[in-house]
């Protein structure tokens, strides 16, 4: 019979195609990288996630992409993304193989789940960050309702805990600009995310609110990255 690991890899190219094909739908990605480049890197890192995991259904070993993972989330925070978009890389693998035979329970997608957990923060205040961050921004987008249509809450939750996972990587970091070149890029993209009359200052005022003094690290750190009225209009 066969070895797992080969029957994954000669299913690579597909599977790293379909991983990635949803997230292209994002603008945020031609937006941030330009088309062509974004394209070739977002297909470049869907197949090394694909080559990792065939290594370590080869090794046995999950941590293989634990390891993995780790690595490379520290690479693209440094190249203005976060956790939470490698996250979604990785979901989106999960679901390409699902499609293929590989769901829950089976040794692929599990290893692409220890991927995922091994981006979860151990401790510190990020770690308290990114585990309250379903329901700061749950919170936070009820105090915002007025601004958006019903339909859209859903959409600015996802926002926000976006955000909150910049956040969450610049403290776990240590470094402070990458929310501040984070906010500072995107207050000029924030139009695009189709918000009528939501500001992005608003957004980033309102989730200083719910950060409360449980996250006063996190807090603090988010108001020295703040941007007014006057950038969002210059």
């Amino acid at each position: 019979m066969e070895p797992l690991s080969r029957l994954v890899e000669a299913k690579a190219s597909h599977l790293a195609t379909t991983s990635v094909a949803a997230l292209y739908q994002d603008p945020f990605w031609e937006a941030r990288y330009g088309l062509e480049r974004s394209r070739r890197f977002g297909d470049e890192d869907a197949a090394f996630h694909v080559r990792y995991l065939v290594q370590a259904l080869d090794e046995q070993r999950p941590s293989v992409m634990e390891g993995y993972a780790r690595w490379l989330r520290t690479l693209l925070v440094s190249r203005g993304m976060c956790t939470r978009h490698l996250d979604s890389h990785f979901a989106g693998l999960a679901r390409a193989l699902e499609a293929e035979g590989w769901g829950p329970g089976t040794l692929p997608h599990d290893y692409v789940r220890a991927a995922r957990e091994a981006l979860r923060y151990p401790e510190g205040p990020a770690h308290l960050l990114e585990k309250d961050a379903p329901e700061l921004a749950h919170a936070a987008a009820g105090r915002l309702t007025l601004y958006i249509l019903p339909e859209d809450r859903p959409r600015l939750e996802e926002e926000l805990q976006l955000h909150l996972s910049y956040l969450a990587d610049s403290l776990a970091s240590g470094r402070p600009e990458v929310m501040g070149d984070h906010v500072r890029w995107y207050v000029g993209f924030w139009p695009r995310r189709g918000f009528g009359l939501l500001a992005f200052p608003s957004v980033l005022g309102m989730l200083k609110s719910v950060l409360g003094s449980r996250h006063p690290e996190a807090r603090n750190l988010l108001a020295t990255a703040g941007v007014s009225w006057e950038e969002t209009r210059s």
